[in-house]
C-alpha cells in the first residue's frame, strides 16, 4: 500500500512575493510614503532582485495599480452577473465595501490614491490611471445597457452617462467615509443609485 504523502505547498516566488507587499503598504500607506527598502525588507528579499522585475518604482506601482484594476473589475462582472438589475448589483456591492470596512480592509479607491500622491512626472502610472477608469465606465456601461434593454432601468435612461454617474458615486463615497471614518455613509452609494435611476426607495 502506497504511503500517501502531502502534496507539496507551492513555492511563492519573489517576484509575487513583491508584490503581494507593495499592494497592501501603497493601499495602506500611500504610493508616496512607501519606500523600496520597506519593500524589500518586507517581502525578505534585496533591491537587487526587485530591480530583477522592476526598473523602477513608478514600474511597480503601475504593476500594482493594474493587478487592482483586475481584481476590481472582475468582483464587478461576477455582481453583475449574480445580479442583472441595476438596485440588486448595487446593494451587493455596497455590502462589499462596508464588509471591507469593518474588516479594515478597504482603504478607498486606489486609483484616486494613487493619483492624490503622484506628481505628473509619472507617465506610466497616470496612463495606467486614465485607462483603468475608462475600463470601469466601459464595463458599467455595458452592464447597463444590458439592464436597459431588459427593462430593469427606465426606458429613457442613458446607460453611459449612468455609468459615469455611477462611477462618480462610488469614489464620492469612499473619499466621504474616508474623512468623516462613518461607515453608514457608504449606504449613500444606494441612494445615490436610486436617484440615478429614478427609482423611489423601497419602503419595509
Amino acid at each position: 500500500m502506497k504511503e500517501l504523502r502531502a502534496k507539496p505547498k507551492k513555492r511563492i516566488s519573489t517576484k509575487e512575493r513583491i508584490l503581494a507587499v507593495s499592494k497592501i503598504l501603497f493601499l495602506k500607506q500611500g504610493y508616496s510614503e512607501t519606500g523600496l527598502n520597506q519593500i524589500v525588507a518586507e517581502a525578505n528579499t534585496v533591491k537587487a532582485s526587485l530591480y530583477q522585475h522592476f526598473k523602477s518604482k513608478e514600474e511597480l506601482g503601475k504593476t500594482v495599480l493594474l493587478l487592482y484594476s483586475d481584481e476590481n473589475l472582475l468582483l464587478l462582472k461576477e455582481l453583475m452577473k449574480k445580479y442583472p438589475k441595476p438596485m440588486d448589483f448595487v446593494l451587493a456591492w455596497m455590502r462589499i465595501l462596508k464588509r471591507e470596512a469593518r474588516k479594515v480592509n478597504l482603504f478607498g479607491c486606489p486609483m484616486a490614491n494613487f493619483r492624490s500622491q503622484i506628481a505628473n512626472g509619472s507617465p506610466e502610472i497616470l496612463s495606467s490611471i486614465h485607462n483603468v477608469t475608462k475600463a470601469t465606465i466601459a464595463t458599467l456601461t455595458l452592464y447597463l445597457e444590458q439592464a436597459k434593454e431588459a427593462g430593469y432601468i427606465p426606458s429613457h435612461s442613458n446607460p453611459s452617462k449612468d455609468a459615469r454617474f455611477l462611477f462618480l458615486a462610488y469614489e464620492g463615497v469612499l473619499q466621504i467615509w474616508r474623512m468623516s471614518g462613518d461607515i453608514r455613509l457608504l449606504d449613500d452609494l444606494v441612494e445615490i443609485a436610486q436617484r440615478i435611476f429614478e427609482f423611489k426607495p423601497r419602503t419595509t
